[in-house]
């Protein structure tokens, strides 16, 4: 009797296995492409992961393929290779590991878009006399004639910023300034920049290129302005000119304008970017441009690190620092380690890029893992501006703000040049209170108190986002309620009440909830349209505003003392990145932090500037308590509707793992810092190991007792490998 082949399939359900199908016709379908298939009572979209396999069940409860979505795989085999270690290290099932690195639509089932059809390139006409134009149009002449070859509207809008529209193209036509080509190839990019390398820089690049092919790791440790997105360029060049794709990850979509911009105007015409901020049609239209090899250039935030690129051949992990490298929920993976994987299985060499580098990528350095490559100046010859502290205990701040800040503010006003001022905390006051009786506006949901936000005249919970009307009097003692501490929105006012009539932007996730707002917001400062910018921890993202000649820092004590394990060094560098913003055009600039620790080590090693030095003694706590880069984590998470059903879980779950750990810490179960969100309680146990192995074997034995034994439904399990943050 014949049988019919079987293909093993990953499905999207938080089951821990790959599920065998029959393929009733040929050709079998390959690992890689999706499948229709029957999964319970509904129909599910799947990949095969597997073909010709033995069946893992009796063969009479195998259920037939309905269909094969893809004519050829999707996902190749060595992005199917991480995707599996990604599984594996972070203990998440395989299917929800797989469909993850899918699109939106792909995952639900939606066939791969048509091919385009070839829209015309628009270039200049030659030796044509352009009429009075308005700013819109001469910022398109600039970019036709600074690009060198016809482009799409598409392209020439990631170049100049803009949202052009069709018929601007059409009109600039009619005036004889453009024309449209059909079928004309790029012209491809210069081997080099009109920028002339300071000598790290050539040294960097030449030591980049010369791994092209090659699995290798290298850490490009620069000070902030020091030329490091230059050494990107150069180097995805030289990637380029061998027929190679390049990856560019940055953290946050806030920096991928600006970064699409300085690409584009290098490489005209072949660069994408690809986030969840685009709409869905688009992003899908993006990630298949670049599987089919498409797009040279791919810039993309965490997620784009599993998009399949048939040539790659460089990736590049810009402000490898960034905590928003690491999803915090469902496949808890960090894109910047599984960037180094997919280097060491793709053979191509691997990028990473911060003036503030992890106290984990400095060890690597140091062990020989990575290969250092230090950019130590400024290629104008400036240095980072100083950093000095503003003693709150003697100068007491009015509204967040001090003496000392405000003068520096008028000075640094004064010379035309811009002023930012960073609180890394939004809303307007951190609490609305009773001072009579002692109430506190709480969130119901959540052991957190509510955030004023006055514009709105709402109380939010920033943790699950319940709101309610802003109260004005106590509903206990019926006083007035008093609005206490800082944030973004308060600060913004009273910068307003000392600067009447300067023009002032603030930068935070409250200001720029519409598409474009933050391309509009970043252009305003840009063009010096705006004289102070307060922000969050926005600001100190990698943007290069070459007129800021002054950062204010406010309120940075909550790091000081933080029982999180790395609130000390996320404190050092969003100081640092956010201080690195200033003095960029040559002219020094300022950095004054106000603390009411100015002797605290941290804010001593800040004033001295050397990071290398500031990191020092964090390292060595590390390494005394062997926890990372000198030991590993775990963090497994329980939470559920009642305090009670939490913590017994957590207990049992405790015990299995004490009962196979062998050399692991098993610390807990204790609650969460925050322990009620969204009316759920959770409990955490943290395991310490000093060695993945051991690690890793202690999860795999424990999760395979409560798969056994699964929890009731009202309770979940997550599992965090390598946390980020013990909160």
């Amino acid at each position: 009797m014949r049988h019919e082949a079987l293909v093993r399939v990953a499905v999207d359900r938080p089951l821990d296995q790959l599920f065998d199908y029959a393929c009733p016709s040929e050709p079998l379908p390959e690992p890689g492409q999706r499948v229709r298939v029957t999964f319970g009572r509904s129909e599910q979209t799947g990949v095969v992961m597997a073909a010709g396999k033995p069946p893992a069940v009796d063969r009479a409860r195998i259920r037939p393929l309905e269909a094969v979505v893809d004519p050829e795989p999707i996902l190749p085999g060595p992005l199917l290779e991480l995707l599996r270690f990604a599984s594996r290290y972070y203990h998440h099932p395989i299917g929800e590991t797989v469909l993850n690195a899918l699109p939106p639509a792909l995952r639900k089932g939606a066939p791969l878009p048509s091919p385009a059809p070839a829209e015309p390139r628009w270039r200049l006409r030659p030796e044509t006399t352009p009429p009075r134009l308005g700013a819109r149009q001469r910022a398109i002449v600039r970019g036709l004639e600074t690009s060198g070859t016809a482009l799409a509207v598409g392209a020439l809008a990631d170049l100049t910023g803009l949202a052009l529209r069709r018929d601007e193209l059409h009109r600039l036509a009619d005036l004889g300034l453009v024309e449209a080509v059909a079928n004309e190839p790029l012209t491809p990019p210069s081997a080099s920049s009109a920028v002339t390398l300071t000598p790290d820089q050539r040294q960097a690049v030449t030591a980049i290129a010369a791994e092209l092919g090659r699995p290798s790791a290298f850490l490009l440790d620069g000070v902030t302005g020091s030329g490091k997105t230059e050494v990107y360029l150069e180097a995805a060049a030289a990637a380029i000119a061998r027929g190679l794709q390049v990856l560019v990850l940055v953290p946050e979509i806030a920096l991928t304008p600006q970064l699409v911009r300085r690409v584009s105007q290098r490489f005209p015409g072949q660069v994408a970017a690809l986030h969840s901020g685009l709409p869905a049609g688009e992003r899908l239209r993006v990630w298949d441009a670049a599987r089919r090899g498409d797009r040279t250039l791919l810039l993309g935030t965490r997620s784009a690190v599993f998009t399949p690129l048939p040539a790659l051949g460089l990736l590049i992990v810009d402000e490898e620092h960034d905590p928003a490298y690491k999803q915090q929920d469902g496949l808890r993976y960090h894109a910047r380690d599984l960037a180094i994987l997919r280097g060491h299985i793709e053979s191509l060499p691997v990028v990473l890029g911060s003036a503030t580098p992890t106290l984990e990528s400095i060890a690597k350095t140091r062990d020989g893992h990575y290969r250092h490559l230090p950019l130590g100046t400024r290629p104008d010859g400036s240095l980072p501006p100083p950093v000095r502290c503003v003693d709150t205990r003697v100068h007491r701040p009015d509204e967040g703000l001090t003496t000392p800040l405000l003068d520096a503010m008028r000075a640094t006003l004064e010379q035309g040049r811009q002023c930012f001022v960073l609180l890394n905390r939004r809303g307007f006051a951190r609490v609305l209170g009773c001072e009579h009786c002692g109430w506190v506006a709480d969130c119901p949901r959540c052991d957190a108190h509510l955030t004023v936000h006055a514009a709105a005249s709402r109380s939010i919970c920033h943790l699950c986002g319940f709101s309610q009307a802003l109260a004005a009097h106590c509903p206990e003692c019926g006083q007035a309620l008093s609005q206490q501490g800082l944030g973004t929105q308060r600060v913004e006012r009273a910068l307003s009440r000392h600067f009447a009539g300067v023009p002032l932007v603030r930068l935070d996730r409250d200001s720029i909830r519409r598409r474009g707002e933050l391309e509009r917001c970043l252009e305003t400062i840009r063009q010096m349209d705006a004289g102070i910018v307060v922000g969050t921890q926005m600001l100190a993202k990698g943007h290069d505003f070459p007129r800021v000649g002054l950062v204010g820092v406010i309120d940075v004590d909550q790091g000081l003392f933080s029982v999180d394990l790395r609130a000390a060094e996320q404190t050092l560098q969003l100081v640092l990145q956010a201080a690195g913003r200033a003095g960029r055009s040559g002219d020094p600039g300022v950095v004054l932090v106000q603390t009411g620790h100015p002797g605290h080590p941290l804010m001593q090693a800040l004033q001295r500037g050397d990071y290398a030095s500031m990191v020092a003694p964090l390292l060595d706590e590390r390494r005394a308590a062997a926890m990372p880069p000198f030991g590993f984590l775990a963090l497994i998470r329980v939470d559920g509707p009642t305090a009670g059903a939490s913590a017994r879980q957590a207990e049992a779950i405790a015990r299995q793992l004490r009962q196979h750990a062998r050399g692991v810490r098993v610390l807990g179960p204790a609650p969460a810092p925050r322990h009620r969100v969204n009316r759920r309680y959770r409990e955490q146990i943290l395991l310490v190991s000093p060695t993945r192995n051991a690690l890793h074997h202690t999860l795999v034995v424990a999760r395979d007792a409560w798969q056994q034994h699964p929890p009731p439904r009202n309770l979940r399990i997550s599992i965090d490998v390598d946390p980020v943050t013990l909160a």
